[in-house]
């Protein structure tokens, strides 16, 4: 029982996210949501063994946030009729597994104000571009 409840409440979050995100509450969905959120939550059990997959739950905070920078950012370049340029930042990384990185380099571009431009594995860096830095912008890399 200890392990069937937070399955069920995760496969409950999925089919609600879909039918959220759908919009639209027709027998295809429902259906189309049934069928995702179990196809999901047989994937979400082998999460917390990837790197950086513990940030994916704080992504929707990091999200709103990096919303509320990148709207400050807008209206002090309207103010200070002065452009926001960004800056390309390099952070240490080493992941030798290339789904690892691809993983790593999705969860950390889905905030608005930095997205990753490329891994060097020789030099073990992430290249990151910052629209205003923010460290937390980056997770997880």
């Amino acid at each position: 029982m200890k392990h069937v409840l937070p399955r069920v409440a995760g496969w409950l979050a999925l089919f609600w996210l879909w039918m959220l995100l759908a919009g639209d509450w027709s027998r295809t969905e429902l259906v189309s949501a049934a069928i995702a959120a179990t196809i999901a939550s047989l994937f979400v059990r082998r999460l917390p063994r990837v790197p950086g997959a513990s940030s994916i739950w704080s992504l929707p905070g990091t999200v709103l946030v990096d919303f509320g920078i990148l709207m400050w950012a807008l209206v002090r370049s309207v103010l200070q009729r002065e452009i926001v340029r960004g800056e390309f930042v390099q952070r240490p990384f080493r992941a030798d597994d290339a789904g690892v990185r691809a993983w790593v380099g999705i969860l950390a571009t889905y905030s608005p104000n930095a997205y990753v431009v490329g891994f060097d594995t020789e030099r073990e860096v992430a290249l990151v571009h910052d629209l205003v830095r923010n460290r937390s912008s980056e997770n997880p890399v």
